[in-house]
Formats: structure tokens, C-alpha cells, sequence
């Protein structure tokens, strides 16, 4: 039997409390890492807007590092102003 998705969960991100969210796998599994954490779609999608897989694996694999980021810090300001809807985020070609 399937586990039940709650029906609103905090993001461990930005904190706001969403009904639309993923896990994120703080570690990409490409990069070997199992242990995830529920993030709303928009930061998640911002995360993948950002970094490389690579870089999400070496530098930026807790949520600490994470807030830490100057583009993710703007980033965050902003969406935790906006209510729970979804986010269209547009990918850039660049990511660090």
C-alpha cells in the first residue's frame, strides 16, 4: 500500500508551509546520495536553476550551505513573500 502524502508540509528550504512539494536529495542519487528532504516545488526547481549536480554533491549538501548561497539568499527573501501556489521557475543555461 502507498504512503499517504500529507497534505501540507513545511520546506525545509524556505520554510513556507506548501501543499505542492518534492523530495530533494540533498546529495544527487548520480552522485551517490540517498538521504532527501521535502522542499516546495519552486525551490526545488531553483536549486536545479542554479547548480550542477556536481556542485549540489560537493558544495552545497545541507540546507545550511544552501541558505548560505548569495543567489539563494535573494531567491529566498522573495518566494517567502508569496503564498502557496505554484511557481513557474525558468531555467538559465549557466548554473554554477
Amino acid at each position: 500500500m502507498a504512503k499517504a502524502r500529507p497534505a501540507q508540509v513545511i520546506c525545509a528550504l524556505c520554510g513556507r508551509q506548501v501543499s505542492h512539494f518534492s523530495r530533494h536529495h540533498l546529495v544527487p542519487k548520480s552522485e551517490g546520495g540517498t538521504e532527501t528532504v521535502a522542499l516546495c516545488s519552486a525551490c526545488h526547481a531553483t536549486l536545479h536553476k542554479f547548480f550542477t549536480n556536481r556542485t549540489l554533491a560537493r558544495q552545497k549538501c545541507t540546507i545550511e550551505a544552501l541558505q548560505q548561497d548569495p543567489d539563494i539568499q535573494r531567491y529566498l527573501a522573495w518566494v517567502r513573500k508569496q503564498p502557496d501556489r505554484r511557481i513557474r521557475v525558468k531555467r538559465k543555461r549557466d548554473r554554477a
